[in-house]
């Protein structure tokens, strides 16, 4: 699947990729275009829903722990004080069998030094994520198909990828039947407070071998508040 072009504070774009049927599980067919499973349909996706696509809400369930996390790299700032809470908030796409499970929840995370007109406007915020991609269709989960709000009137945030490992590892794609554990971050507004909602957008599909179609839908779970 294509990568989305991510931006570095706001809204995902709209490419789109393609998915194809596999004569045989598990072989790829040429660029841009994966397999289902042997027996089961292909399909043509563009990741951003159009409008009037729906939006399933997912599920957030058990208590949350918090701990300040002193700061101790050497490269943010060595005054700021890092919270995590731990979660557990679910997002289940029933149809491509995707599952997605916030972990942790990570306010106040510290500049890295250096960075003062960003740290006076932006807050990082980092969610960890436990993705499991289904297994029937080579439809990915890919970390740009996720953005964050918050807030209730605040603007879905795409994630960066500016900081690299230095807050944790890195999110990483999961290909059909791959289960991936890693970050997400975003930088919000300062001062933004409120609900804590993450997003995952699922790309519309063509099933090209029966004309049919799966459309776009965009889930989402609150993460706090």
């Amino acid at each position: 699947m294509t990568p989305l072009t991510t931006p570095q504070h706001g809204h995902l774009g709209d490419p789109t990729t393609t998915l194809r049927r596999l004569a045989v599980a598990g072989v790829l067919v040429p660029l841009l275009a994966l397999g289902a499973c042997s027996g089961e349909d292909a399909v043509t996706s563009s990741p951003t829903a159009p409008a009037g696509a729906t939006t399933a809400p997912g599920t957030s369930t058990g208590s949350s722990t918090t701990s300040s996390v002193p700061t101790t790299s050497d490269t943010p700032s060595a005054t700021a004080t890092r919270t995590d809470t731990k979660i557990n908030a679910t997002i289940k796409d029933p149809v491509l069998g995707h599952t997605i499970t916030a972990v942790t929840l990570s306010r106040s995370i510290p500049w890295p030094a250096g960075n003062p007109v960003s740290a006076a406007n932006f807050e990082i915020v980092g969610v960890s994520l436990h993705n499991v991609a289904g297994k029937r269709y080579s439809a990915t989960i890919d970390p740009t198909m996720f953005s964050l709000q918050v807030g209730p009137t605040g603007a879905f945030v795409a994630p960066t990828t500016e900081f690299g490992t230095t807050f944790g590892t890195p999110l990483a794609t999961a290909k059909r039947g791959e289960t991936k554990d890693g970050w997400l971050f975003f930088k919000i507004d300062k001062g933004s407070t409120g609900p804590v909602v993450l997003k995952f957008q699922r790309p519309s599909y063509k099933v090209t071998t029966t004309n049919s179609a799966i459309p776009a839908q965009a889930f989402t779970v609150k993460l706090s508040g």
